[in-house]
Formats: C-alpha cells, structure tokens, sequence
C-alpha cells in the first residue's frame, strides 16, 4: 500500500516481519510562531495545540481523540500572526496547562488504549515530518521532558519515532510530479476542506478524509 512508503526502510522491516499495523496516530501540532522569525525564534518554537486521532485501520474507524490546548512559557503572549493563522486565542492558551502535564496526561491516553504496550502495531500520521522529526523534539528539550526521548541519543522513542508523511504518501499513490500541501491534495482529490485549515483537530481530520480517499482507490 503506497500509504507506507514513506516510512523508514527499518520501520517497514519491522513492519513486515513483526505485528502488522493496524492503528494510525493522525497528529497535527500547532506551534507559537511569527512572520519574520525575529519575535519567536525557530528553536524556541512551542506547542500550543495537540491533537491526536487514534484510527483503526482494520475497522476504518477513529477509536478515540486526544485533543488540548497547551500555554507556551517561552514566549507565552501569541502573536497577532499566530493568532490569525491558527485561530487560537491568548485566552485559550492562558487557559491551558504547560507542556509536561499535557504530554503526562496524553502518555495516559495512549497508555489506556494499549498503544505504547505494542508500539509496533503503530505509527503516526502527519502532513509532513515536522511534526515528529523537529517540533516535539525540540519541544521535550524546550520543557526538559525525558519521557519520549533516548537520554544517551537525545533521538525520540517508539512510537514517536515511527511515521508516515502523508504527502510522500499522496504524491507516491497518484504518480504526482511534485508533492502538496493539504490544500492541494484536498483539491486533487476533489474534497472540500472541512473546519479551518491550521486548527490542528481540524486538520487531523481531513488529513484523515484524504487516507481514507486514498484507501478507496486503492
């Protein structure tokens, strides 16, 4: 299925020869951010929204969300920019809890639904490697947060480590030239796009609604 290309040639191994996949953690992050770069710099980026949908592969069906809001201590008023971009208040944000507690109840969520009992019947779904392979690493650095991380690497562990970018997937799956961002691939599918582009849960969503298109034609 040419959804798993984009895997790792290890994690695929692993795939293949171990327990077959069955769920996909659908993860989209939403982060501090400004437009020139100079008010929030790139390595001090935050989480401020973290949303996760948990889907069954086998029964095509999203088993449970993860989905909070979390309060940025490094730069913790949002920006104009970032505000319009994603949506989010300040009032949201001031609201949330830091980092650590979130990721220590999200841990739990992914605890009590045996995900991290069986990392290899799991890998994570995102628009891209941002995500997985810069933004929460750096974020676990930013808070000081061990859980997730190989102190003697400073490299995430599974099921963190393993995923899937969905648009290698898409452009890999319809022979495209180049690959899209979700608008493009929304359009290339013929899809409207549902909720708000760069509202993570939403976004989560249609990058869930284009797998499932994918998986319909075939």
């Amino acid at each position: 299925m040419s959804l798993f290309r984009s895997l790792s040639t290890k994690v695929a191994t692993s795939l293949s020869n171990s327990m077959r996949l069955r769920y996909l953690l659908v993860l989209d992050f939403e982060a501090t951010c400004d437009d020139s770069g100079h008010i929030v710099p790139r390595n001090e980026t935050e989480i401020i929204e973290f949303p996760t949908l948990l889907y069954d592969v086998d029964e095509d069906k999203v088993h449970a969300t993860f989905h909070e809001y979390v309060r940025p201590t490094r730069h913790p008023t949002l920006t104009p920019f970032c505000t319009e971009l994603t949506g989010i208040g300040q009032s949201t944000v001031n609201a949330a809890d830091p980092f650590p507690s979130v990721w220590e109840r999200y841990q739990e969520f992914l605890r009590t639904r045996e995900v991290l009992a069986q990392p290899e019947a799991v890998a994570y779904l995102t628009c891209g490697d941002w995500d997985l392979k810069t933004m929460l690493p750096q974020q676990l650095r930013l808070s000081g947060t061990q859980t997730g991380m190989d102190p003697s690497t400073n490299a995430l562990t599974a099921p963190y480590n393993r995923w899937i970018n969905l648009k290698k997937s898409f452009q890999h799956h319809y022979g495209l030239k180049y690959p899209k961002g979700m608008d493009g691939m929304l359009r290339h599918a013929k899809m409207e796009l549902e909720g708000r582009h760069h509202s993570g849960i939403d976004d989560c969503k249609n990058i869930l609604r284009i797998v499932q298109r994918m998986r319909r034609d075939g």
